[in-house]
């Protein structure tokens, strides 16, 4: 890559990169990473990079990221000079040779490191992997806000319940209860990758099923007891698994069948008796 190239890799990894923690680990927020100081102009702590950069990369060489007319590969005893002489005028990138690990400089004199991943658009189902069931019940309204307070432990001891290996092409399956009454249900859809704003460290999800419930709004005005709903609700949600049966063969060998039988048997020994 030439030097332009080599920037404009830089600056796209850098949002897709997983900064690490004081522990040398994934950091699971932004709150979590670990910031170290090196400071800038007469207290810059060269030793203090020298070092950051050793640990962190092993490499002789190292790719140096200063702008789209400056970024070139270069001694690490090199980079750390010309990271002292210039950190306070720029942000600097560092990539490793391997283009698996960065580090990022500021101009306030500190400095993060992080691990390069890559997202490709599309992937297979890992063989074994278990379904990640997920159900949403965000979109309220002033009559049934109170509604996700109700059944939110019931739905996550089915998610629960229902982490199994069903086969197929699916790894994730969403499934939207709708609580407010002029709102339109998603019919289903599979979508090979799909934004998982979630997450600090997993960008996407990949091979994921969505579709959303919308419940009998009268019906659901009659129920008082918590227990009334708990049970309309996971009734409504267990009927609404036919469309994975409707659309099994499309699913690649996804064995809808057994995923609406240990539907049946989490509701009755998971849900119910919660």
């Amino acid at each position: 890559m030439d030097s332009k190239q080599l920037y404009r890799f830089y600056q796209n990894k850098y949002y897709s990169s997983n900064w690490l923690n004081e522990n040398g680990e994934l950091a699971q927020s932004e709150g979590e990473v670990n910031w170290s100081y090196c400071g800038v102009g007469e207290d810059f702590k060269s030793e203090i990079v020298n070092q950051a950069i050793n640990t962190f990369t092993g490499d002789d060489d190292i790719y140096l990221c200063i702008s789209p007319g400056k970024s070139l590969l270069v001694s690490k005893s090199d980079a750390t000079q010309e990271i002292g002489n210039i950190l306070h005028k720029k942000e600097i990138g560092i990539i490793n040779k391997s283009y698996t690990k960065i580090m990022h400089f500021t101009q306030c004199g500190v400095f993060k490191s992080g691990i390069i991943r890559e997202f490709p658009k599309t992937r297979l189902r890992p063989d074994g992997m278990p379904l990640k069931v997920l159900f949403n019940a965000n979109i309220v309204d002033n009559n049934t806000e109170r509604i996700p307070d109700i059944i939110r432990k019931h739905l996550k001891n089915l998610e629960i319940a229902l982490y199994n290996d069903y086969g197929g092409a699916m790894e994730s399956l969403w499934i939207d209860l709708e609580l407010i009454e002029d709102s339109t249900p998603w019919s289903f859809r599979f979508q090979k990758r799909v934004d998982n704003p979630s997450s600090y460290t997993d960008f996407y999800s990949y091979n994921v099923g969505h579709y959303s419930v919308k419940p009998d709004f009268e019906k659901l005005k009659n129920l008082s007891s918590e227990e009334s709903i708990c049970s309309y609700i996971i009734e409504l949600l267990y009927d609404s698994t036919q469309i994975l049966v409707d659309k099994q063969k499309k699913l690649n060998g996804f064995d809808a069948t057994r995923f609406q039988s240990d539907f049946l048997l989490a509701c009755q020994s998971v849900i119910l008796q919660g």
